[in-house]
């Protein structure tokens, strides 16, 4: 099994539809029906996500952990493939990506549902998972075989691929979509891929075994953790300025506020998250949480963070105003939740 606590093991590095006829003609009348009523003046309610969900991946149990972030409770468990890690939710196309590591394949879930309507198989070792801003695109890292493919998330084809360096882990996009980052773990760098050629043009070199990374909503500051450093690396994306700051023991993952301002660290060994200015350049404050936090996301529309808890089967929520550990949600085993797990009310 990819077993993420196990890190004395590194250098293993063992961490971790068709279109038919018969729908086109429903769809036509479906339209044609749709803009009857409107002409007609009534009312239509489409159908939206009116709340904001998290989808956590928990590798031991094989499911994941639907998260109603309303209540912060669990509605449902969703079983997918063997060792499911990495997470990339689309509120835009209703879809969540799931990559099963053990399985070798890539679970796709049903918003709407809660329920899975398809599995691929992915050759390889499917761990970290990002989609492009539009998500017409998933992006999903090899550990072992270090490279990059791109899928297309409308039928889960394969569309290309590239040779990054040893041990590629987490991956942001840029804002505007020309961009995307990679951290390669074992080469101690990030590999800039232009995703118009799917080349890599440029290699940032940052500290021992880069591992999770986020980029701020401007897309400006780049932050990327060092597990082996116990540091964060910031790099400014305009003037290529670059410093570290210290963080809490064996960091694994970030999240960055939504003004670009603050960035949380999650310190697998210290049971805490490191809180980062950015300006200033310094922790300002450590939240302890539950025991491994891993994944990490920033909920815009609550401004609470949510901590995934390897050890604990749970999921810590940080009320990002305060600071302060608001509450503990019981998930799934060994949960994980490695990428963008939180998809947001759309309205």
């Amino acid at each position: 099994m990819f077993q993420a606590c196990l890190y004395s093991k590194v250098n293993q590095r063992p961490y971790l539809p068709v279109f038919s006829l018969y729908n086109l003609n429903i769809t036509i009348l479906k339209s044609s029906l749709l803009l009857s009523l409107c002409i007609l003046g009534i009312a239509i309610a489409l159908p939206i996500q009116a709340d904001s969900y998290a989808y956590i991946t928990n590798q031991g149990s094989n499911d994941v952990s639907v998260i109603d972030l309303s209540k912060n409770t669990v509605i449902t468990q969703v079983p997918v493939g063997k060792s499911p890690v990495g997470v990339a939710a689309s509120s835009r196309l209703a879809r969540v990506f799931i990559s099963n590591v053990d399985g070798q394949s890539i679970t796709v879930i049903d918003m709407n549902t809660n329920k899975v309507i398809s599995e691929t198989p992915v050759a390889g070792t499917p761990v970290g998972t990002v989609l492009s801003p539009d998500s017409s695109r998933l992006y999903v890292a090899d550990w072992f075989e270090d490279r990059i493919l791109e899928l297309d998330t409308s039928d889960m084809a394969v569309l290309r691929q590239v040779k990054v360096e040893k041990a590629p882990a987490g991956m942001t996009a840029s804002p505007d979509g020309k961009h995307l980052y990679v951290a390669n773990r074992d080469s101690n760098d990030v590999a800039v891929v232009d995703l118009a050629t799917f080349r890599i043009t440029s290699r940032i070199a940052v500290g021992n075994h880069p591992f999770g990374l986020t980029i701020s909503p401007d897309g400006n500051w780049l932050h990327v953790v060092n597990v082996q450093d116990n540091s964060l690396t910031a790099i400014n994306l305009q003037n290529d300025e670059i410093f570290t700051v210290a963080v809490g023991e064996h960091p694994y993952c970030a999240a960055v506020s939504p003004d670009g301002k603050t960035v949380y660290v999650t310190n697998t060994q210290a049971d805490s998250v490191s809180v980062i200015d950015v300006l200033k350049k310094k922790v300002t404050r450590t939240i302890k949480v539950g025991s491994f936090p891993e994944g990490i996301n920033y909920d815009n529309a609550t401004h609470r963070i949510y901590v995934a808890n390897w050890f604990d089967n749970s999921v810590s929520v940080i009320d990002a105003r305060s600071n302060q550990l608001e509450a503990t949600i019981p998930t799934g085993t060994q949960s994980r939740a490695f990428g963008q797990f939180i998809a947001e009310a759309t309205h």
